[in-house]
């Protein structure tokens, strides 16, 4: 590919892709035209998360408080950790893309 942002882009989907299959989470690219990358078709509720990870990193993924709250069974342990600053840029990332919920 000539354009190398791009190029590293769809090698991160990829590699997110497969990564994904890994774990027995099957999904599939979107067309260009979409806001977002990697899709499931299907499920309901739909859950929308931004995965970033840096080079030589893990992905991490970001997702609203209400998609986790639909992922995470009542019962089992958690440990979160809390950070409020006044900018995040994932927020500016997040928010571009799936435009946030009420």
């Amino acid at each position: 590919m000539a354009n190398p942002p791009r190029s590293k882009g769809t090698g991160g989907e990829t590699e997110l892709l497969r990564a994904l299959r890994d774990r027995g989470i099957t999904v599939q690219r979107t067309s260009a035209g979409k806001t977002f990358d990697l899709q499931r078709l299907g499920e309901t509720p739909v859950i929308q998360a931004l995965a970033t990870r840096p080079d030589y990193g893990q992905w991490l993924l970001t997702m609203s408080l209400d998609d986790f709250a639909l992922l995470v069974p009542s019962t089992g342990g958690l440990e979160i950790e809390v950070k409020r600053y006044k900018r995040f840029s994932h927020h500016g990332i997040y928010e571009s893309k799936f435009g946030g919920k009420p």
